[in-house]
């Protein structure tokens, strides 16, 4: 975001969209780290966090669409910031996805280790 606005509130709604899409663009990429160290050493307590985490992650796409809408109605943004406010609504879809991506690695997780199959099997 470059450029100013006269309103600073309006300016506010932007680093909000901005602030919170970096917060949900953090938790996926620890869900997915997560879930991966969790799949590697079985480690269910670990793949249940990964499930849990994403209420929140799905809560924060919500709350950014809802941002955005309430921004676009509120302050009809044109060009670049309602690209940008647009962008926003598409990373946090996109950051739900991979968050979801983690989960369903998470509750393989849980699936396999709860049939008893072996970690690693024999040369």
């Amino acid at each position: 975001m470059a450029s100013t606005h006269i309103y600073s509130a309006y300016d506010d709604d932007l680093k909000f969209l901005t602030r919170r899409i970096s917060e949900m663009g953090g938790l996926a990429e620890q869900m997915v780290s997560d879930a991966v160290r969790a799949l590697v050493n079985g480690d269910i307590s670990l793949a249940q966090k990964v499930i849990s985490d994403d209420v929140i992650l799905d809560n924060a796409e919500r709350e950014v669409g809802e941002k955005a809408i309430i921004t676009i109605a509120r302050r009809q943004p044109m060009a670049a910031d309602l690209r940008e406010i647009m962008g926003s609504i598409r990373i946090a879809a996109d950051l739900e996805r991979v968050g979801d991506l983690g989960k369903n690695t998470a509750k393989r997780v849980i699936a396999v280790q709860s049939t008893g199959v072996p970690r690693k099997l024999a040369r």
